[in-house]
C-alpha cells in the first residue's frame, strides 16, 4: 500500500494558486527544467480542488463542461526520501498537474483535459540561486518549459517561507 500525505493542509489549494504568478512567463534559458517523464507512476501525494473562477485557469477560463479543476501532486523516490527526512537530495522531483473536472447533469464529474504540469527539481549546483530547486511549467501536452528566469524567481519567492522545510510546502505523514 502506498503512503499518502497529510490532507490537513487546506492551504494547499491556495499554494497551488500561488503558482499562477510563475506559470505565465515563457522563455527557455540555461535553467530550463526537464519535463518529469513518467510522473504519474511516482508516489501520488494528494490532490487539491480549485473552483472554476480561481487563477488556476488564468490562460483559458474553465467553461462548461469544465466545472472545476484538480491539482494532483506526485513525488519521485528521492523526493519521498526528502519528504520523510526533511532533507532533499539532488535528483528529488515533485510534479503537479492541473486537470479539468468535467461535470455532468447528475452532479458527477470526470477527469478532463490536462491544463498544465508544474515541476520542482532539486539540483544544488545548477539551481543554487533558488535554494537548489529548479522550477518548470508545461502547458497541456507540451514538453517545452514555459518559464523564463524571472518566472522561476517568482516561483521561488513563494517558497522562501518554507526554507525550514526544504522550500517544499507538502508535508509527509505515514498512514
Amino acid at each position: 500500500m502506498k503512503n499518502i500525505l497529510t490532507a490537513g493542509l487546506p492551504a494547499m489549494a491556495i499554494v497551488a494558486l500561488a503558482f499562477a504568478g510563475c506559470f505565465g512567463a515563457r522563455g527557455a534559458d540555461d535553467q530550463a527544467v526537464p519535463y518529469p517523464e513518467g510522473y504519474r507512476h511516482w508516489t501520488y501525494l494528494h490532490s487539491s480542488l480549485i473552483p472554476p473562477k480561481l487563477p488556476g485557469f488564468w490562460k483559458r477560463p474553465c467553461e462548461k463542461p469544465c466545472t472545476a479543476g484538480i491539482f494532483n501532486f506526485y513525488a519521485n523516490e528521492k523526493a519521498m526520501t526528502g519528504l520523510r527526512a526533511g532533507v532533499y537530495p539532488d535528483g528529488a522531483v515533485i510534479a503537479e498537474e492541473l486537470l479539468e473536472i468535467l461535470g455532468s447533469a447528475s452532479g458527477g464529474g470526470k477527469e478532463g483535459e490536462r491544463r498544465l504540469v508544474g515541476v520542482m527539481v532539486k539540483d544544488s549546483q545548477r539551481y543554487a540561486s533558488t535554494g537548489g530547486w529548479g522550477f518548470g511549467s508545461y502547458d497541456g501536452a507540451s514538453r517545452e518549459d514555459q518559464l523564463d528566469s524571472a518566472a522561476r524567481n517568482a516561483c521561488f519567492s513563494c517558497h522562501i517561507p518554507r526554507k525550514d522545510h526544504g522550500f517544499v510546502f507538502t508535508e509527509y505523514s505515514e498512514r
